[in-house]
C-alpha cells in the first residue's frame, strides 16, 4: 500500500521498525492537545486518525499545504471528481468503487477500516459513496 495520509497510518507504523515508529509517532505535543481540526504534517502523529495531514511525508523536505491522497480522495466524495470547470456542465461525478492491490492477506481487514475511516466514515453522515475491493 503506497497511499499517503489517514488511510496509511496503521499500516506504516506496523510495518516500520519500533525505532522509526516511536519517532514518527511522537510529539511535543500530545495528541489530545491538539486542535481537531489542524492538519498533520504527512506521517507525524501515527495515533492522531482521521486528522488532515498535508504532503510531504518526508521530514527532510519542506512543508506544503497540499492534502494528502486520502484527503483528496474524501474531498471528492463530498464535492464530486468534476473538477470546476466540469461542474460547469456537468452533474458531480463521484466515486463508487475503490480497488486496493498487493495487500498482504492479514492486513487487509486493518487496511479496509483505515481507507473506509479515511475516504468516506470521517465526513460525517455521507451514506453510499465508497464500496472497497481487495
Amino acid at each position: 500500500m503506497r497511499a499517503g495520509g489517514d488511510a496509511s497510518m496503521r499500516f506504516l507504523a506496523s510495518s516500520q521498525d519500533e525505532e522509526m515508529a516511536s519517532l514518527k509517532n511522537s510529539s511535543a505535543i500530545s495528541v489530545s492537545d491538539l486542535d481537531p481540526n489542524a492538519p498533520s504534517r504527512g506521517r507525524d502523529n501515527y495515533a492522531r486518525l482521521g486528522a488532515l495531514r498535508t504532503k510531504p511525508g518526508r521530514a527532510d523536505s519542506p512543508p506544503t499545504l497540499c492534502m494528502s491522497c486520502s484527503d483528496k480522495i474524501a474531498r471528492w466524495n463530498v464535492l464530486g471528481i468534476q473538477g470546476a470547470l466540469g461542474a460547469k456542465v456537468l452533474e458531480p461525478i463521484y466515486l463508487s468503487n475503490i480497488v486496493i492491490g498487493e495487500v498482504n492477506e492479514d492486513l487487509r481487514e486493518t487496511v479496509r477500516e483505515d481507507c473506509e475511516r479515511a475516504f468516506w466514515a470521517r465526513l460525517g453522515d455521507i451514506t453510499g459513496i465508497v464500496f472497497l475491493s481487495f
